[in-house]
């Protein structure tokens, strides 16, 4: 398992990334649901990708809710 534990950790540097470009398209009101923002498909895939290794460790599933929440 710790090989997962490792491929985990190389998708945060992704993720963060990810969301960093989605989190400036929320915030900047001009959008009303997270799927009119142009980066929303990317970070979806992405997390998608992650919860799948995640769900297998046993860890709790990400979400863009729960990632907006974490930061404000």
């Amino acid at each position: 398992m710790i090989i997962i534990d490792h491929l985990i950790d190389n998708f945060d540097v992704y993720i963060d990334w990810a969301f960093g470009d989605f989190y400036q398209e929320w915030k900047s009101g001009q959008y009303k649901k997270f799927s009119e923002c142009p980066s929303y498909y990317e970070l979806k895939t992405i997390i998608n990708s992650v919860n799948h290794l995640r769900k297998y460790m046993g860890w709790e599933a990400l979400s863009i809710k729960g990632m907006i929440q974490d930061r404000e």
